[in-house]
């Protein structure tokens, strides 16, 4: 009785620790969040399309409450949302937010089926010069690990203007014009 009760024991700690493997192997992947600039490089006060896609890895399962915000650096000034598929019909509805007054904007998916991406878009103006890297929060689900966050870079370049390349105005051109006519006039006299 004693050998059986032994057997029992390991069989049922190898039948439990299988359980818990199958469970670990079943946990859902993280969803996937990138962001990219269109274009990358603009020059200052001109605007640039912020792109953000959330991927769900997982390919059967559906990740629900996908949820993730993203707040524009000193120098990027968020202007409106052009378009998405975040939070619409396509992903079981949700919410999104803009507020350009706090350059922030967040966005929830009820649903994100197996393989399923979705994107969100947004306007943005380079108001300061340099590079501007914008880095989402980590996108998270109510059924699997949050995911990393996502960086994006704008490079906001200056004009002729604002690199010290000095440029006239119409009427400065005109005037420098009449000049050089004077100028090539009283040679020919001479």
């Amino acid at each position: 009785m004693n050998q059986w009760s032994s057997r029992l024991s390991l069989v049922t700690a190898v039948l439990i620790s299988l359980s818990f493997t199958g469970t670990a192997f079943a946990q859902a992947a993280a969803p996937v969040i990138t962001k990219s600039f269109s274009p990358p490089v603009i020059q200052l006060n001109e605007n640039s399309v912020a792109t953000i896609t959330v991927t769900n890895p997982n390919p059967v399962l559906a990740l629900t409450n996908v949820q993730f915000s993203d707040t524009m650096p000193a120098g990027v000034d968020l202007i409106t949302q052009t378009g998405g598929t975040c939070s619409t019909v396509a992903t079981g509805g949700g919410m999104f937010s803009i507020n350009p007054g706090t350059e922030t904007f967040s966005s929830t998916s009820s649903v994100l089926a197996g393989g399923q991406s979705c994107t969100i878009t947004v306007l943005v103006a380079g108001i300061a010069l340099g590079t501007h890297i914008n880095t989402t929060s980590p996108v998270t689900s109510g059924n699997a690990p949050p995911g990393a966050a996502a960086s994006g870079t704008l490079t906001v370049v200056g004009g002729a203007a604002q690199t010290g390349v000095p440029t006239l105005s119409a009427w400065m051109l005109m005037t420098l014009a009449a000049a050089l006519v004077g100028a090539a006039a009283i040679k020919l006299r001479a």
